[in-house]
Parts: C-alpha cells; structure tokens; sequence
C-alpha cells in the first residue's frame, strides 16, 4: 500500500504522520532518526541484543555483532543509518550517546 507524503509507515513500527509522529510502546530498543530521510525509528531489541548495546567491553565487536543480529531479522541498518539518540530499558528513555 503506497500512502501519500507525509505518511509514511515503515516496518520497525513507526508511524510518520503530518509533522508530529507517534511512536510505538517498546520495552527494550533503540530510538533515533534515519539520517537520509530524517524520520524518527524505533528499533526493538531482544535480550541478547541489549547486552551487546550496553557491552563496555569490546565495544565496536558488540556494535558490530548487535548490527548484524538486527539486519538478519529483516530491520535496518543501524551503523551509518541511524542517528542514535536513545535507549529504551524496560519501558524507559534514557539518552544515549
């Protein structure tokens, strides 16, 4: 289903709607804005994916292996796609970064 600009809705739950947005209820994830198009994305992430989001060790290896588990279950590319600007831990935005 093709919409008209300015509604887009893409596959991560997010809704883009005239010039405000609403956002999806995520526990545990990521929240930024997608560089190139400048709509906000949310990024849910299992259990083992937020470890390696909150690794303080190796942390480019975590990076790394937490972009490849999100790519390989169909959602976007976080490295040099995403500007990140939070982290949702059970429920709750801190910022990140």
């Amino acid at each position: 289903m093709v919409l008209p600009f300015p509604y887009v809705q893409l596959c991560m739950y997010v809704r883009h709607t005239t010039w405000s947005y609403t956002r999806s209820s995520m526990v545990n994830g990521l929240r930024g804005v997608h560089i190139a198009s400048n709509i906000p994305v949310d990024i849910p992430l299992n259990s083992k994916e937020m470890q390696l989001a909150m690794a303080n060790v190796h942390e480019n290896e975590c990076w790394e292996m937490l972009n490849a588990s999100v790519v390989s279950r169909g959602e976007m590319n976080i490295i040099g796609d995403i500007e990140l600007d939070f982290i949702v831990i059970g429920g709750v935005e801190k910022v990140f970064h």
